[in-house]
């Protein structure tokens, strides 16, 4: 149960990063950097579902952190 709190702390995380790099958006959106790291952490979240929990929570973690910050 633990980890599905944590894993809801992603979303004010996400927008927390967003506020803090606003002035650096312009760099971080010109290079491909979120869309790369997005897919390669949504793959390795489905593969390590099977394998282990606690690893794919995480990945999904940060996988939700990056795609909200990425969004705002």
């Amino acid at each position: 149960m633990l980890e599905y709190l944590t894993l809801a702390l992603a979303i004010p995380l996400g927008l927390m990063l967003s506020q803090v790099t606003k002035d650096e958006k312009n760099i971080y959106t010109k290079s491909p950097y979120f869309p790369i790291i997005l897919t390669i952490l949504a793959i390795t979240a489905a593969i390590f579902y099977t394998l282990d929990k606690t690893i794919a929570l995480t990945l999904t973690f940060m996988f939700i952190t990056t795609f909200i910050w990425n969004k705002f």
